[in-house]
């Protein structure tokens, strides 16, 4: 056989091996990067994590406190008048009025009865119309209270007739017309109405809170001005 049909046929396998040598490898090289591009291409799953729940804070403060550290209203209230009581003993006029005003904040039959007697027999104005003020604040006064009252009517000090009279005019505002004490100031308004021993100032208010008492009782009356 000629040697150039040998070199030709040495060729042309050497091509077909070639051939299927690629062929081999770019199979293999798809099916390698097959799988990768799947992994690419799907975006792995987000990871939803519920929020935790926010922890409620621990208050450090004790609002508890043993039993001998709490002091109750009528502890605090005898305290309250057994000050001012000791108050009233002091040198200090500006003092003794403010242990009154102290007592007329804790209305009792015992601070009723001191304010009635330094209604009456106190040296100092001041204190005296002070104690007239105080014993406003009670809602039933007492038989002696309203006698003495309506013995201040009388004072020398015209500071300490009108603060008694404003307190009598309350007393009747805040009592009903029947009840006992109500009749009892009218009636005594009526005979210092009368009396000569009051200042003529005084007795014109007395007949004004008089005529408003009358209104008052009578329906549909207009207060006169």
């Amino acid at each position: 056989m000629p040697i150039y049909r040998i070199l030709l046929i040495t060729l042309l396998i050497s091509s077909i091996i070639v051939a299927a040598v690629f062929y081999n490898l770019e199979t293999d090289h798809s099916e390698d990067e097959a799988p990768s591009s799947v992994t690419e291409s799907t975006p792995a799953p987000k990871s939803e994590t519920a929020p935790s729940p926010k922890t409620p804070a621990v208050s450090m403060r004790d609002d508890s406190l043993p039993p001998d550290e709490v002091m109750d209203d009528d502890q605090i209230e005898k305290e309250q008048i057994a000050e001012a009581m000791t108050q009233l003993g002091s040198s200090n006029d500006e003092e003794r009025i403010e242990a009154v005003e102290q007592l007329g904040a804790y209305p009792s039959p015992e601070t009723e009865a001191t304010l009635g007697q330094l209604l009456i027999t106190d040296a100092n104005a001041e204190v005296r119309n002070a104690a007239a003020l105080s014993l406003g604040s009670l809602d039933e006064p007492s038989d002696a209270t309203i006698a003495a009252l309506m013995s201040a009517l009388e004072d020398q000090n015209e500071d300490v007739r009108f603060s008694s009279l404003s307190t009598l005019e309350d007393f009747m505002l805040g009592l009903e017309e029947d009840a006992p004490n109500h009749q009892r100031i009218q009636d005594g308004l009526r005979l210092k109405a009368a009396s000569r021993s009051i200042p003529e100032d005084l007795k014109e208010s007395i007949n004004e809170v008089l005529k408003d008492q009358e209104n008052a009782a009578v329906p549909g009356a207009e207060p006169d001005n």
